[in-house]
């Protein structure tokens, strides 16, 4: 009853009705005006919407999210021909909209451009001029600006051309007056327009909390997408009044109960505040709605990767979807996005089957007012039980003998090079292998060697490359978060227990970051003497460590000795993650570290 009735007060704090945002009656009752848009890798192009709209409208959306062929990355620092839309201006006017009252026109954020060049901004703008009159040509409500960077990442403050000339502070300031012109771009082609966003703050949850600015700023400057609060803070004091900006919460991909999507709610409309400058939080509560997202590939098990819905029956999977249709629209201002990668809802390849039936079902439940009519959690519980009971089938934790340094041999110099004597006498350790809930095949293949002596545990890492220009750094001081971009990572425990353990981690750019864990605790106080080198060659990036005993708190061990210990590496973007000694889920499942006896 509890909890029934915290929910309650928390829907109750959704607005349901935002002003000149409603809609319609149905039997003589005012009800809420939802829209859900398709977007995927089966985006069509706009002559092929104005070709086959009648068809695509059969679809339950409400809008199709579209491109147009004469360009679609919107921050390119090169000006776009207005010749080159001439074929989409003419489909645009062509295209007999009837049941999709809620369209936009991509536009993807992938640059190299540079924040501080005059010229580049010419350009963009100019592009951002062509798509606005694009999306007004074709009667649309406005564009979508998807910010995720396929591509060179222009949101880096760590990866910027002037990280080493410029603070971050001085860097926002800039970006902030190019979203103002960004704004004043799109608006002097299309006034009032609406900006569907896949994330704005939603993507910052964890900064959306009380805390130093001071603080709040070293934090951001370090994110994947450090810069995208300073261009939303240009656009939000650029706008006009009727402007509405989407923060479409790509987070709801993977939401697996209703509260994930009243909570979001509120921390985006109310924590979001902390992410703006508080002279714009009346254009923030002004302009920025929230939106909810939906994932068909993660719900019906369609991703290469194994994730929840492999483990979910053909009864089950339109069940969990149906649920996240209803809750998504419930708790929207206006706009669900549905996105999906290994299907087309326009040619009918590959529909899941239930997934059209789940969307219906749940839109005719908001539309009458009426409930879900039943509870997820049991099925969620089963799918997760099926997963994880799959995953330790293929978990066999291992065992290797470390060998202690032969009497005359020098120990290795810890400079990333590999080339010691030392180590050409050691036989390295098994390959590392893919974290078993993943089960999919490595890119990256990962040699490790580990070998001691009275003083100290010597490790090596060969990390193989195939995209070694694509590798991530993240940090530039020691325990900076290093694991938000490539990493090697190296964790202990000592003879005869499990907790407490310690971890090391050393990025490409032999940036390092040391603690210890207890239960689900880290010390990152701790800070021990030890080595780190890191040497990259051709397809290839090396590490050299050293720790000494006393960094473990231990003497050296004595033969047959047992530590419980793993090494694990992290590639990036490509998010991939693989271990010496097989993992299920992550790094840090301690009770899954393998076995190291000491020879």
């Amino acid at each position: 009853m509890k909890t029934n009735i915290a929910l309650l007060i928390v829907l109750c704090m959704v607005p349901f009705a935002i002003a000149g945002e409603t809609a319609g009656t149905r039997e003589g009752v005012r009800r809420l005006d939802k829209k859900l848009i398709e977007y995927g890798w089966d985006v069509p192009f706009a002559d092929d919407v104005a070709a086959h709209i009648r068809t695509m409208e059969k679809r339950p959306f409400d809008g199709v999210i579209f491109k147009l062929r004469g360009g679609g990355k919107v921050l390119t620092p090169t000006p776009w021909k207005e010749a080159d839309f001439a074929r989409d201006f003419a489909s645009l006017k062509r295209i007999e909209w009837k049941r999709f009252t809620d369209n936009f026109i991509i536009a993807w954020a992938a640059s190299d451009q540079d924040w501080f060049n005059d010229h580049h901004w010419d350009a963009i703008t100019q592009n951002a001029r062509l798509l606005a009159r694009g999306a007004k040509l074709g009667r649309c409500v406005g564009i979508c600006f998807d910010a995720e960077p396929y591509g060179t990442n222009p949101w880096s403050y760590v990866a910027s051309a002037h990280r080493s000339e410029r603070t971050f502070g001085e860097v926002e300031s800039m970006v902030r007056h190019r979203g103002d012109m960004f704004m004043r771009a799109l608006e002097s082609e299309f006034p009032g327009l609406t900006i569907l966003t896949f994330f704005e703050t939603s993507y910052f949850t964890r900064l959306m909390q009380p805390m130093d600015p001071a603080k709040r700023a070293e934090k951001l400057s370090r994110k994947h997408y450090a810069l995208l609060p300073a261009f939303l803070n240009g656009m939000l004091q650029a706008a006009t009044a009727d402007v509405r900006i989407i923060d479409g919460n790509e987070r709801a991909y993977y939401y697996t109960d209703s509260r994930s999507y009243l909570d979001i709610y509120q921390r985006v409309t109310q924590g979001g505040l902390l992410m703006v400058d508080p002279a714009l939080w009346d254009q923030y509560r002004a302009h920025l709605r929230v939106g909810q997202a939906l994932y068909v590939d993660q719900v019906f098990g369609l991703r290469k990767q194994r994730v929840l819905g492999h483990y979910l029956t053909g009864e089950e999977r339109p069940k969990w979807f149906e649920h996240n249709v209803y809750w998504a629209l419930k708790t929207a201002d206006r706009y669900v996005w549905c996105y999906s990668e290994r299907m087309n809802w326009w040619t009918g390849k590959g529909v899941p089957p239930g997934c059209e039936e789940a969307i219906r079902s749940a839109r005719q439940k908001i539309a009458d007012g009426r409930d879900l009519g039943f509870d997820l959690a049991p099925i969620i519980a089963a799918g997760k039980q099926r997963q994880e009971d799959e995953v330790n089938q293929r978990i066999t934790m291992r065992t290797a003998e470390i060998p202690h340094l032969a009497q005359g041999t020098a120990r290795p110099v810890v400079d990333g090079r590999l080339d010691d004597a030392a180590w050409r006498n050691i036989p390295p350790l098994a390959p590392f292998v893919a974290l078993a809930s993943r089960n999919e095949t490595l890119k990256g293949r990962t040699e490790a060697w580990v070998a001691y002596d009275d003083a100290a545990l010597y490790l090596a890492f060969r990390c193989h490359e195939p995209n070694l220009d694509r590798i991530q750094s993240r940090g530039q001081k020691r325990d900076d978060p290093v694991w938000e971009g490539d990493d090697v990572e190296i964790l202990l425990s000592t003879p005869k227990r499990l907790l407490p353990f310690y971890h090391f981690m050393v990025a490409p750019n032999n940036v390092a970051w040391d603690g210890v864990h207890q239960d689900t605790t880290v010390d990152t106080a701790y800070n021990p003497s030890w080595e780190h080198a890191v040497l990259t060659g051709k397809d290839v990036w090396q590490v050299e460590v050293r720790i000494p005993w006393g960094a473990l708190s231990m003497q050296a061990p004595k033969p047959g000795t047992r530590m419980r210990a793993n090494l694990c590496r992290q590639r990036m973007p490509v998010s991939e993650l693989s271990s010496w000694s097989p993992m299920a889920k992550g790094f840090l499942e301690v009770k899954l570290f393998g076995t190291w006896i000491f020879r």
